[in-house]
């Protein structure tokens, strides 16, 4: 299982630094060009295997975390101590690696789906942001009982993550074009996840011995992120909502 597991880890490093290379270059360029639908895809499909990945390898050290770590380190107090770091560590990259696959998942889907937001409402397709409430709501707790910075910061956006994707699917009305926005608000969101995940895992020993530091490589994604989303959604905002509302109702005719 530790191969296996090792196997599963490197992958997910690799096709992770990839993703983080690919995000500028859809980001940066002309939406619906060539070149940001081309690497668009990349990115897309090297940002699901990671965050799958993710999923997959987190699972089995919450599961079996001794089986993946046998040896503990000797600063720890007990095993039982260990076992707790080990899930609470890995919990929190389940949390982020659900909310990147979330996020690009919904950016694709919506360009798909456009105003007809029904093909969405399956269970298919509604698991994913449920277990990503489930899974924060999890971590928030944690994250609230044992003082863990990080985790309290992002849970809550996990959730929120969570409640908006089906807030949106299930919404009566829709702007056309906001589809456009929504898409861009989730793959930016899934990039803002992505270097969270390394300046908290792959990145943390670039400032060991510093907390404050590590908080704002944790929180410098966001800080970044968030802005250029709202820029880009406001950018390619749809002119004139009131004029190209698409109801989602079935229209009745009378006789």
């Amino acid at each position: 299982m530790q191969t296996i597991h090792g196997f599963i880890v490197t992958l997910h490093i690799l096709t992770g630094a990839l993703s983080l290379l690919l995000f500028w270059v859809p980001s940066l360029t002309k939406k619906g060009g060539k070149t940001h639908k081309q690497f668009g895809g990349y990115y897309i499909k090297a940002m699901l295997f990671t965050s799958i990945s993710g999923v997959i390898s987190s699972t089995m050290v919450l599961f079996i975390p001794l089986v993946i770590y046998p040896t503990m380190p000797e600063h720890f107090e007990s095993v039982a101590h260990f076992t707790a770091y080990l899930r609470g560590q890995y919990l929190f990259l389940l949390m982020l690696s659900l909310l990147v696959w979330n996020n690009v998942r919904h950016s694709v889907a919506v360009l798909k789906a456009k105003q007809n937001l029904e093909q969405l409402r399956t269970i298919e397709y509604l698991w994913l942001p449920v277990v990503l409430f489930v899974v924060a709501s999890i971590a928030l707790y944690q994250g609230i009982t044992y003082g863990i910075t990080l985790t309290c910061i992002f849970a809550p956006i996990a959730l929120l993550n969570a409640i908006g994707i089906v807030r949106y699917v299930y919404r009566k009305d829709i702007v056309a074009g906001a589809w456009v926005t929504e898409h861009i608000g989730h793959i930016i969101g899934s990039g803002i996840g992505a270097y969270t995940a390394f300046f908290a895992f792959g990145g943390r020993t670039l400032f060991e011995g510093s907390p404050s530091l590590q908080i704002i490589s944790w929180v410098l994604p966001a800080l970044i992120g968030v802005p250029f989303s709202i820029w880009l959604s406001f950018k390619y905002k749809p002119k004139s909502p009131g004029r190209n509302t698409l109801s989602l109702k079935p229209k009745v005719v009378k006789s």
